[in-house]
């Protein structure tokens, strides 16, 4: 009979502490400030000029990644304040070339965090001057890491989706995430297994 007291007790203590945990869990999350994506949105605009062309008279793929890691970057500035370092490009995709004379419009926004780590989504879209017609050229994840992210009062805020894209591209993130940590573990073996030496060294 007593040693059914003690358990039954020890059960009432073990709910007690989740529900102090969840209630604290609960506290942490409400004192979080909330930012919607929008709020973090960096927009840019240009007309692309004969410098940034290829050979094929197509936009440079290192100039729309330049415009990405910049609109990216500033989003993440809009989310924390605080200065960030591009840590990894998760994915560009180059789904149709930007030609000469065109315009373009690229918008950056946050799209997901951890506790030290924040990932931008950047699309940049191509509009044909003369017609007017417009259509997505590239779209980019980018992960950026908190220069100064031991800083005790620092509290990572979160970010809410509104648009419908916005949800869309929010509601992959822990999948994208899981996905980056297990090829930042293979990039370790990888990288362990490089040689610094040059082809003209003896």
């Amino acid at each position: 009979m007593q040693k059914q007291s003690e358990d039954t007790s020890e059960a009432k203590s073990c709910d007690t502490m989740k529900k102090i945990i969840q209630t604290r869990n609960d506290d942490m999350d409400h004192t979080k400030k909330e930012l919607t994506c929008n709020q973090t949105r960096n927009v840019r605009t240009a007309f692309v000029s004969y410098s940034e062309l290829n050979d094929k008279d197509t936009l440079f793929g290192g100039e729309i990644m330049s415009h990405f890691d910049s609109a990216c970057g500033r989003a993440v500035f809009n989310f924390v304040k605080r200065p960030s370092f591009t840590a990894t490009v998760d994915l560009v995709a180059f789904i149709q070339p930007v030609r000469k004379n065109e315009a373009i419009y690229v918008e950056a926004y946050v799209s997901g965090c951890g506790n030290t780590s924040v990932e931008a989504f950047a699309k940049l879209t191509a509009t044909d001057v003369r017609t007017g017609e417009s259509r997505i050229s590239a779209y980019a994840f980018l992960t950026f890491v908190i220069t100064d992210s031991s800083d005790p009062d620092f509290v990572m805020p979160l970010i809410l989706p509104e648009s419908e894209e916005e949800k869309m591209i929010c509601s992959g993130y822990e999948e994208r995430r899981i996905n980056n940590l297990i090829k930042r573990n293979q990039n370790s073996r990888l990288l362990s297994g490089l040689s610094t030496k040059q082809i003209w060294d003896a």
